[in-house]
């Protein structure tokens, strides 16, 4: 399969239910809809990240330079499994399809889980917490790609922001922002109050429903679709023993940045087993194999420390 994201995959893809399942996953997560994804066989993934790049220097006629050499650090991202099951009894499968598709309506909603739970995995995956699952960003966010918003939390800093953008390499097309829905209204508000909304725009994501940018950077809002709460709330401690406070992040994504792994068959795989023999049920499974690489030590950013109250 070509590195192209889910979203794009799916278009194409032979299997009808896989297909199904992944626009689902892709509707309700934004990471699932844009971040590449590069299919690998095996368990793990090895690739090189840059330490230094060596010194060069001029030297005079006759002279003569010292041999050195670039620091190349050899990592590895293993892939992981994320899946779930359905089923549907019997009776509702013979005496209720006539007017409501429980088995589609059950996968739907697994799918949806799926896509919602990949979202978090992105930010707060933690294989101390959970060990069958990835680390997200924000356990491997260090040193100067961690800005600090304010001393023990504060309202949001424009130019703390623009200095954590700043940090993730490449121009402001190339890269994402991520925060929660309460953010964005504060990041409106401290727009408007600086510059007025010159900085703010309307963009479009693959499904064209309209998101916000700032500076041209896509803004994506993490939340669940059907309660509307989001693992990016303001439950983060900043330093001073309360955890008050919540974090924006900035991805640069593509092949030598930030991107997702996935199995040989590129797909979360989907079955339908139909009825099984140990109970009247049928049952169905989704399956799949992902995971993340961090290949540009200045791919992504953390700004944290962010109060729940809008910028005076």
């Amino acid at each position: 399969m070509p590195d192209i994201s889910m979203f794009e995959a799916a278009i194409d893809h032979e299997d009808e239910k896989e297909r199904a399942v992944a626009r689902w996953i892709t509707e309700v997560s934004p990471f699932a809809e844009i971040i590449p994804q590069h299919s690998i066989s095996g368990a793990a993934y090895r690739y090189d990240t840059e330490g230094s790049l060596g010194t060069v220097a001029h030297r005079g006629v006759g002279g003569s330079y010292t041999a050195d050499h670039g620091v190349i650090n050899p990592n590895y991202e293993g892939l992981v499994i994320l899946g779930g099951e359905v089923t549907v009894d019997r009776f509702e499968v013979k005496q209720m399809s006539n007017y409501r598709d429980l088995k589609g309506t059950r996968f739907r909603m697994k799918a949806r889980a799926m896509g919602i739970k990949y979202s978090e995995m992105v930010i707060e995956g933690d294989t101390a917490i959970d060990p069958f699952g990835p680390d997200g960003a924000r356990k491997r966010l260090q040193g100067n790609q961690l800005h600090l918003n304010a001393s023990g939390g504060g309202p949001l800093d424009l130019n703390k922001l623009d200095e954590m953008i700043d940090s993730v390499v490449g121009d402001d097309s190339s890269k994402i922002l991520v925060m929660n829905r309460a953010m964005q209204r504060y990041l409106r508000a401290a727009v408007a109050l600086e510059n007025g909304t010159f900085d703010i725009m309307d963009t479009y994501d693959s499904f064209r429903r309209r998101w916000l940018s700032y500076r041209n950077i896509p803004i994506r809002i993490i939340e669940r679709d059907d309660d509307a709460s989001t693992f990016l709330g303001f439950d983060e401690d900043p330093g001073d023993a309360t955890a008050d406070t919540a974090s924006i992040y900035c991805f640069r994504l593509g092949m030598d940045y930030v991107f997702g792994l996935t199995g040989t068959e590129g797909m979360p795989s989907v079955e339908d087993f139909g009825e099984i023999q140990d109970r009247p049920a049928h049952l169905g499974r989704i399956e799949w194999y992902y995971g993340f690489v961090y290949k540009h030590p200045r791919s992504a950013a953390r700004l944290y420390g962010i109060t729940n109250v809008y910028p005076t």
